[in-house]
């Protein structure tokens, strides 16, 4: 294939946002942005800039849970304040509060240990015996959802905070102890090392059938298997700060090489939706309602739009007995 034409799209999402402003709709001129039955579309990104405006620790990744086997209630949320944390210490003492709050857990210390990079808590001496920490992340299994869990509690990212084991799809009723061992007034030490956010990298993803796959694991509404299925996510930009840094305040991505590309099998363009999410398909969390729709998670971006044409005609592709036989004197063509 070969490139027939190209143009350049800019896109500001500030103006051209709907709903919660967290989707950005471009309609394009049909006119202008059609092909034959024999030239193919291709949009490749070129560029993407957006504004670090929202924190490392929000909703997507700031509950869990404080179970109870012998109690009334349960299971009782524990909310870390959103905020930007840029160390360990200060989100440990985030987490402490967030304990403390917690009826029977006023004497409760969360303590960061930085040669292992863990979490120690200590529930305190009115902690309810028997009583552990819970982290849920549950993508399919509504039905086992307790009444005293949020639906973002219940699907959450906390354990990646704390270093800690998810209770996952399929539970049986009875919770995985996140922190692996101890309960009641027992020191709980992290299994795994501690994190000050869960955002890897944000996703651009379209309305577009583009071709491109993805693994099962992305999305929260996708079955829990191995191997690739159909995908709108059209680029993948990752973060190298795990929280906001004023020296660093926008997420720049420039692609030379053509990284993410989307070869389309439709002849013409109409209306194209772009989205922001994190890799589990979630919206990026607002600092406070209205954030989106007021303009203030917007991005720019830019994407070369080509028309590919074949360079080799279908005539050009039938075998020519002429010229086989000019090469090859001693062929016999049945």
């Amino acid at each position: 294939m070969k490139v027939k034409y190209s143009r350049v799209v800019f896109v500001d999402s500030e103006i051209n946002s709907i709903g919660n402003g967290q989707i950005s709709k471009i309609n394009f001129p049909p006119s202008a942005f059609s092909v034959s039955q024999k030239e193919q579309m291709r949009l490749t990104l070129s560029s993407f800039e957006m504004r670090r405006n929202w924190y490392n620790i929000n909703p997507s990744n700031n509950t869990f849970y404080l179970y109870n086997p012998a109690g009334a209630g349960v299971y009782t949320p524990i909310v870390i304040q959103q905020g930007n944390y840029d160390d360990f210490n200060t989100l440990a003492g985030a987490i402490q509060t967030a304990l403390q709050l917690v009826p029977l857990l006023g004497n409760a210390t969360c303590v960061y240990q930085p040669i292992p990079r863990k979490y120690l808590i200590t529930l305190g001496a009115t902690a309810p015996v028997g009583s552990y920490l819970v982290c849920f992340q549950v993508k399919l299994d509504p039905a086992n959802q307790p009444s005293t869990v949020s639906d973002n509690g219940y699907y959450n990212d906390s354990q990646e905070l704390l270093g800690a084991i998810p209770t996952r799809d399929g539970w049986n009723g009875v919770p995985v102890n996140a922190f692996r061992t101890g309960t009641g007034i027992t020191p709980m030490l992290s299994p795994y090392v501690v994190a000050l956010n869960t955002l890897e990298a944000i996703y651009i993803r379209t309305n577009l059938h583009s071709g491109n796959y993805q693994t099962f694991g992305f999305e929260k509404d996708l079955p829990n298997q191995q191997g690739l299925t159909p995908t709108q996510i059209f680029a993948r930009i990752p973060l190298s700060r795990a929280y906001f840094d004023p020296q660093f305040e926008f997420i720049s991505f420039e692609d030379p090489n053509s990284l993410f590309s989307m070869y389309l099998q439709q002849t013409q363009l109409s209306q194209v939706y772009f989205t922001i999410t994190d890799d589990k398909g979630r919206l990026i969390q607002e600092v406070a309602d209205g954030q989106a729709e007021n303009g203030n998670l917007s991005f720019k971006m830019s994407f070369r739009y080509d028309i590919l044409v074949d360079d080799l005609p279908p005539t050009d592709r039938v075998l020519n007995l002429k010229n086989v036989r000019n090469k090859h004197e001693d062929l016999v063509m049945n």
